[in-house]
C-alpha cells in the first residue's frame, strides 16, 4: 500500500460543501497533517459558513458551481442524505473528483449513474466515516476525531469498458484512502448494497429505537428524563442527533432500515408478551443469548 506522502500536500485545493461536525472535522485534520493547501467551500446555512471561515476551516468561500470546482483537486459533499443524492445526480463536469460522507450509499451511488447516463461523467468515490457525535455545524469540527475510527469506501466497479466514464478508477480509490488514512481512519472497501445492510442494523436501526425509546419516556411523564441514570442518558444522546439528518438516512436506506426496525418491533413483541404472561422465565429465556453475546460469552 501507497504510504501517506509527508511534505507535500495530497491537495492543492480542496472545495467543501457543508461546513458541519464531519466534513469541518476532515478539514481541521487535513490542514494540520499538511495534507490540503487551500480549502474552499460553503454551506447553505450562512451563520456556519461564517462560522466555518472564523474557525479556520474554509479558506475562501466560493459558490458551488462549474466554475470553482474546476479550480479544485477534490470536491468532499458532506450534505444530508437526500441533498447529496440532489447533487450527484445534478452531476459535476466531466474530469471533477467527488467523494462523499453520506451512510447511505446505495441511493448515492444510483444518483451517480444516473447522471454519467445522462452525459455528466465525473469521477466518484463514495465513502461513509464511523465517526461523529449528536453536535453538529462548524463549532462541533475538532482535531482527531477520525484517529482510529473506520472510513467504510464504496467503489464503483467500472468493469472492463471504462469508455462510459463510469466507475472509480484505481487511482482515485487510493487518493481518497490516503486522504482518510492521513486524517488517522482506517479504511475499509464494501460494496454499496452491503454497506446499506449492514449501517441499517448496527446504525440506523438503533437511532430509530432511541428515538422511540425516549418519545415513549416523554409521552409518559417529560420531567422523568431528568431523573434518569446512565442507561436511559446513553439514548438521549442518540436521540439529541440532527433530526433532519436522521430522517434523510431513514427513508433513504428505507428498505434495509424496515427490515430491521420489522425485526426490532418483533423482540418487544416478544418481551411484552413474555410481561404480560408474568412470566419470569421466559423473559430470563429471552435476556440470557442477548447478555451472552454482548459479553463475548457465545
Amino acid at each position: 500500500m501507497t504510504a501517506v506522502p509527508k511534505g507535500a500536500p495530497l491537495f492543492k485545493r480542496i472545495y467543501l460543501l457543508g461546513a458541519g461536525l464531519i466534513g469541518g472535522s476532515l478539514i481541521l485534520d487535513l490542514k494540520e497533517k499538511g495534507l490540503v493547501g487551500t480549502v474552499v467551500g460553503s454551506d447553505r446555512n450562512e451563520k456556519n459558513q461564517a462560522e466555518a471561515l472564523e474557525l479556520g476551516i474554509l479558506d475562501e468561500i466560493a459558490p458551488p458551481v462549474t466554475d470553482t470546482f474546476r479550480n479544485c483537486d477534490l470536491v468532499i459533499l458532506a450534505v444530508p442524505v437526500l441533498e447529496l443524492v440532489r447533487i450527484l445526480e445534478e452531476g459535476f463536469e466531466a474530469g471533477t473528483l467527488v467523494t462523499d460522507v453520506g451512510s447511505v450509499k446505495n441511493e448515492a451511488v444510483a444518483a451517480y449513474r444516473r447522471a454519467v447516463k445522462a452525459g455528466k461523467r465525473y469521477r466518484f468515490v463514495p465513502g461513509h466515516p464511523i465517526a461523529g457525535d449528536e453536535r453538529s455545524g462548524p463549532a462541533a469540527a475538532r482535531t482527531g476525531l477520525f484517529t482510529g475510527a473506520r472510513i467504510i469506501l464504496t467503489p464503483l466497479d467500472s468493469g472492463s469498458d471504462t469508455s462510459s466514464g463510469e466507475g472509480s478508477p484505481a487511482e482515485d480509490v487510493e487518493l481518497v484512502r490516503l486522504m482518510w488514512e492521513g486524517a488517522g481512519a482506517e479504511t475499509v472497501i464494501m460494496t454499496p448494497d452491503y454497506h446499506d445492510m449492514v449501517f441499517a442494523w448496527v446504525s440506523h436501526m438503533p437511532h430509530m429505537a432511541a428515538y422511540a425509546i425516549i418519545d415513549a419516556v416523554i409521552g409518559n411523564d417529560p420531567e422523568l428524563v431528568e431523573l434518569s441514570g446512565g442507561g436511559l442518558k446513553d439514548y438521549t444522546r442518540i436521540a439529541a442527533s440532527s433530526p433532519r439528518m436522521w430522517a434523510d438516512i431513514a427513508v433513504a436506506n428505507k428498505e434495509q432500515l424496515l427490515k430491521a426496525t420489522r425485526a426490532f418491533r418483533q423482540s418487544i413483541d416478544k418481551i411484552v408478551s413474555a410481561l404480560e404472561e408474568g412470566d419470569r422465565d421466559k423473559l430470563e429465556a429471552i435476556f440470557t443469548p442477548i447478555a451472552q453475546v454482548r459479553r463475548g460469552e457465545k
